[in-house]
């Protein structure tokens, strides 16, 4: 079973939005906060670091516990495609596929599919 992040971890994090404008210096408001965080990351403390390191870098406004909610939705959605969205070879998926015709002495020739991975892999 994996042990669930730490209070302290919330509340690390949560310090680090607390220069946001609109960040609430309320206790019970910074609270629906840390359930808003614990609800998208729950055992996932790297996920945790990159998602309000995101927010912090993309935002002057503190979010709100659904903005949170939302963003970290698409910041998990970003992170599965393996390749660039925008790379015209492999679409964003990370690996190229294409078809060719085998040949190897004493066989028949043959038509096999074959994939690589794309070079923007690495370029991200």
């Amino acid at each position: 079973m994996t042990k669930k992040l730490s209070d302290a971890t919330y509340d690390q994090e949560i310090e680090r939005l607390s220069h946001l404008t609109g960040f609430p210096h309320v206790p019970k408001e910074q609270l629906q906060l840390r359930r808003a965080l614990r609800r998208v990351t729950d055992v996932d403390g790297q996920f945790l670091h990159r998602l309000v390191s995101d927010l912090i870098d993309s935002s002057d406004t503190c979010p709100t516990p659904d903005e949170l909610g939302k963003r970290a939705e698409a910041l998990r959605r970003e992170q599965k495609s393996a390749g660039k969205v925008d790379c015209p070879k492999c679409h964003g998926s990370g690996f190229v596929s294409f078809t060719r015709r085998v040949e190897v002495p004493g066989m028949e020739p043959y038509v096999a599919d074959l994939n690589f991975v794309c070079r923007c892999r690495g370029t991200r």
